[in-house]
């Protein structure tokens, strides 16, 4: 800019004026000043110009594992909105851990990140949310509700999922179903819970705490329980998985013991990735709307970032059954 202010004959501000499409500069001056552009090969520098706005275009995301099959379909939505929109993506694994996860946020927060949206988040607490509050860095939680109240969020309806698989399982035909749930540390199994218990209530069902099991969503722990629940000889009529992962391993324990399915036990599941139908036996599930998730919790993490001040938001998206062959 220095270089056309000189080769024009006009201050620095002049320039810095017509390059923006400022107003109120002279036809002859602004198409002098266009033309030393071009001819001295002027290129906006976007790193210096985004500092001295005090942004690096940049959204950092924090993620419990990317090879996880659950969020390919998440990220995607994140990326795409994010370019659409200019941001790049710093992305940051935590293998689950609460330890590692606040120091990817320090991490990132040292990069000088715009925002940061935790996808599945361990750090959902009452302390967690001051602690990233007090770093004055938007963020936006996803797919997990945080247990903290104030701040941004998308997430799936988990209640409503569990309790529509549930309620087409009973209607039809199913009225003994064991609930292979995840981990109790996720707030998306409490409320699936809180669902499959409510769809149960609905047809007269009462609760039975014995076909309840908490596991790791994981396709070792769905076969581990499987096949020690029908050893044990339980009448297993179906099965309502708390992720697809599970439901793979619950499967596979039933058909390596001789179960045919549907015909002998029906299995149904949580979260539609995108192998699920196309299992030895497609799985029937809740599709979570995941690219949606994420392209939302971009949107709402650059309002936050354009508008510190408002009032946090909630963005809760409707899931839908995928009816296949296994229930």
């Amino acid at each position: 800019m220095d270089d056309i202010a000189r080769d024009v004959g006009v201050t620095k501000m002049t320039v810095s004026k017509v390059l923006s499409g400022k107003p109120k500069i002279g036809k002859a001056t602004r198409e002098k000043v266009l033309e030393a552009a071009a001819r001295l090969n002027y290129q906006y520098n976007s790193i210096a110009g985004n500092l001295r706005l005090n942004r690096t275009k940049t959204i950092g995301l924090i993620i419990s594992d990317s090879s996880f099959s659950f969020f390919p379909s998440v990220i995607k939505g994140i990326e795409d909105c994010a370019v659409q929109c200019g941001y790049a993506l710093l992305l940051c694994n935590t293998g689950g851990s609460h330890q590692t996860e606040k120091e990817k946020i320090d991490l990132l927060v040292s990069k000088r990140v715009d925002g940061i949206i935790l996808a599945a988040s361990t750090f959902t607490g009452l302390e967690d949310a001051a602690y990233l509050s007090a770093l004055g860095v938007p963020f936006v939680y996803a797919i997990r509700i945080p247990l903290a109240p104030r701040v941004d969020y998308v997430a799936n309806d988990n209640y409503r999922g569990a309790y529509m698989m549930v309620d087409y399982l009973v209607g039809t035909g199913s009225r003994e179903i064991y609930f292979l749930n995840m981990a109790s540390t996720s707030t998306s199994a409490s409320q699936r819970l809180d669902g499959y218990i409510k769809a149960l209530e609905k047809h007269g069902i009462r609760y039975d705490e014995n076909r309840m099991v908490r596991i790791e969503h994981t396709v070792e722990a769905g076969y581990a329980h499987m096949k020690a629940l029908l050893s044990r000889g339980k009448n297993i009529g179906a099965v309502f998985c708390g992720c697809d992962v599970i439901a793979i391993g619950v499967m596979q324990a039933a058909l390596d013991l001789g179960y045919r399915i549907p015909q002998d036990i029906r299995v149904a599941s949580y979260d539609d990735i995108e192998f699920a139908q196309y299992l030895q036996v497609p799985l029937t599930t809740v599709n979570q709307p995941k690219y949606d998730i994420g392209k939302k919790s971009v949107e709402l993490l650059l309002k936050r970032i354009e508008n510190p001040q408002k009032e946090p938001e909630a963005v809760i998206l409707e899931p839908a059954l995928s009816i296949r062959k296994s229930a």
